[in-house]
């Protein structure tokens, strides 16, 4: 479903909405020609969002949701999918896009936005506290509609993708690879080992990941 700003018209035929129902209608919302999709609970942000947006190349994707939808529903495998649709993806490389975008998608959701202590899951006990924890700030109007951004650009040769979260960042100058102190180590790591660069920017809020594309 392709939308206007004021919801009335289809003013831009690049910008697409999603009603975060489910993966279906993901999959649905992301087909060309969209080059940015929005979730219908931030369409009154678009505006603020995409502002200044190049729409010159159609060799981009962007996606805006809730932290709730990226929480509840499969995103990265239908972003990853519609990607594949758009560029030649080897089986190999579709499989680390997905595990890297997934990996940092859960960071944008469960420390950035969530802000939940990752020591919590760290046991039974924990995983259960943070799943409640989890659920109860879901439900909040101001935290669950928080905004997540994915924004990938590509050419012949190279794909990027960008996790944007809305949280506060975090202190990553001092985060080891592997760390013993908590999740972010880890997570550094697992992106590290899925992509072929990786650089944290924004105060640790943003997160871009790079591959190489075969020739």
């Amino acid at each position: 479903m392709y939308v206007s700003v004021d919801r009335q018209v289809p003013a831009d035929a690049f910008l697409s909405c999603w009603d975060g129902a489910s993966e279906q209608t993901l999959d649905a919302a992301l087909a060309r020609p969209a080059r940015r999709c929005i979730e219908a609970e931030l369409l009154d942000r678009s505006a603020e969002t995409y502002e200044g947006a190049d729409l010159s190349t159609d060799k981009v994707l962007s996606l805006v949701i809730t932290t709730r939808s990226a929480y509840r529903h499969s995103v990265v495998k239908t972003y990853v999918q519609a990607l594949g649709e758009r560029l030649a993806l080897t089986e190999d490389l579709r499989i680390r896009v997905y595990s890297a975008v997934q990996e940092a998608l859960m960071n944008a959701v469960l420390h950035g936005n969530l802000r939940i202590d990752g020591g919590l899951r760290g046991s039974l006990d924990g995983l259960i506290a943070a799943q409640a924890i989890i659920e109860t700030k879901l439900e909040s109007p101001q935290i669950g509609s928080s905004m997540i951004r994915l924004d990938a650009d590509w050419t012949s040769s190279a794909l990027a993708i960008t996790v944007r979260d809305s949280g506060d960042g975090y202190d990553y100058s001092g985060v080891r690879p592997a760390a013993e102190d908590g999740m972010s180590g880890r997570g550094l790591e697992i992106l590290q080992v899925f992509s072929d660069r990786v650089t944290v920017l924004n105060g640790g809020t943003t997160v871009r990941l790079e591959f190489q594309l075969c020739p």
